[in-house]
């Protein structure tokens, strides 16, 4: 098996266990409104559960991601030409008012 496969396993079971903490202290809560308990502070099982998921998932998935991209400008760039970076053919309107506003330059200019 590959070691990105085992890592998103780990992170899987990571969140399985994350559920789990949620729902237990769901259910811990619920209980204690039932039996009329004041104090609503959740167990330290459960917060350790959660805590634990928590970090083990976040190392697996940083661990398993593999290669970052390169976001800098110059990385993008190196794609595209300048032609094709300044070619926006959703600004390009041919239906506007220049066709009714030539005639009016077309005519010479009448002097006094």
């Amino acid at each position: 098996m590959s070691a990105k496969l085992v890592l998103q396993g780990i992170a899987v079971a990571a969140f399985m266990a994350m559920l789990h903490s949620g729902y237990s202290a769901r259910e811990y809560l619920m209980y204690s409104k039932s039996i009329g308990r004041q104090d609503l502070s959740l167990p330290i099982e459960i917060v350790l559960e959660c805590l634990v998921s928590l970090a083990i998932m976040t190392v697996a998935l940083v661990i398993g991601v593999g290669k970052l991209k390169p976001i800098s400008y110059e990385a993008e760039m190196k794609r595209y030409s300048i032609d094709g970076v300044f070619s926006r053919p959703s600004f390009q309107a041919f239906n506007h008012r220049g066709r009714y506003l030539r005639p009016l330059v077309d005519q010479p200019a009448v002097t006094q």
